[in-house]
């Protein structure tokens, strides 16, 4: 049985003390080469030093979980950037490619104690065997009550969905912004909810819109009622 460790997904900032840069901060592991790289630097005048796990990352609803990947691993795990340096890490696939659909991990970056309290959650996406890209397709819905509405988004697409900069646009055209940034991601197959302000229109009328995996802004599908077995 294996037992699922749920962390807190701490998001990517510009820190002031003891931060790590870090580039890229979203990796691909494709189904050819099996492997994939990113660099971490240390801008600091001081020593860093801590820890790189991988997890598989799972969603239901508004729960997100990391469970310890065992077809997955990084090198080196033990991490040591001296002042000024860069150190460069390996997410290596160990087990077989993916059949169709994009799987999601997390790459946690945890400084040891006393370095600094700044925790990296990187996504991780592995590839499957195929020739075209794996894509998202969303599926839209609101639900809650009228003082607490809720955003539902469905993901049925191979490929994970990344929304960034959340607005809604009502039939007037006004524009009310809703997340600013990095709104979050959904895997595919899975489901994920946001909470929203009220809106005397109850959000109907307009439409949501959104950068998705960093493409200019565009609208998510018309709002429809949810597909039976998606959770939304």
């Amino acid at each position: 049985m294996r037992q699922a460790a749920v962390l807190v997904l701490a998001a990517l900032a510009t820190l002031p003390v003891h931060a790590l840069e870090i580039s890229p901060v979203r990796v691909s592991v494709p189904a050819g080469p099996a492997h994939a790289e990113l660099w971490l630097a240390n801008p600091d005048g001081t020593a860093w030093s801590g820890q790189a796990r991988l997890y598989r990352w799972e969603q239901a609803g508004d729960q997100e979980q990391l469970v310890p990947a065992a077809d997955l691993a990084v090198s080196p795990a033990r991490l040591e950037i001296a002042p000024g340096q860069r150190q460069r890490v390996r997410v290596v696939r160990l087990g077989a490619v993916p059949d169709a659909v994009q799987q999601g991990y997390r790459l946690v970056i945890s400084p040891d104690p006393g370095v600094g309290d700044a925790r990296y959650s990187l996504p991780v996406f592995v590839e499957p065997d195929r020739l075209t890209l794996p894509v998202p397709r969303l599926q839209v819905g609101t639900g809650g009550s009228p003082s607490a509405p809720r955003l539902h988004l469905y993901n049925d697409g191979d490929g994970h969905a990344g929304l960034a900069d959340l607005v809604f646009v009502d039939s007037q055209g006004r524009r009310q912004p809703l997340i600013d940034g990095l709104a979050g991601y959904v895997l595919p197959r899975s489901a994920r909810r946001w909470d929203l302000p009220p809106r005397p229109d109850g959000y109907a009328g307009g439409q949501f819109r959104a950068r998705l995996n960093g493409a200019a802004e565009a609208p998510l599908p018309a709002v429809i009622a949810p597909a039976p077995g998606t959770g939304l």
